[in-house]
């Protein structure tokens, strides 16, 4: 059996098209307290829409909208990705 906490990783690293469930978010003050509003927190699922041309932002769905979020800050946000089953 894995341990869960081995396959965590940020949302930065998620790959397009790939989703995951958020465990936890990091940052502080101000910057955390807009990450919790903007509706990340932990138990949400999310999903990578698309990452821009040159590579930040990435533009991610959760909770039925789309949010846009820099590349800095997605790194602060720790997620558990699924695992497709074959």
């Amino acid at each position: 059996m894995t341990n869960p906490e081995e396959n965590e990783m940020t949302l930065k690293e998620l790959a397009v098209g790939k989703s995951g469930t958020i465990t936890a978010v990091g940052g502080e003050g101000v910057l955390r307290c807009r990450l919790l509003d903007m509706g990340l927190i932990p138990k949400t699922r999310v999903t990578v829409q698309k990452i821009a041309p040159m590579g930040d932002p990435m533009e991610i769905r959760l909770r039925g909208y789309e949010l846009t979020l820099r590349l800095e800050d997605a790194a602060k946000i720790e997620i558990l990705p699924e695992v497709s089953e074959k």
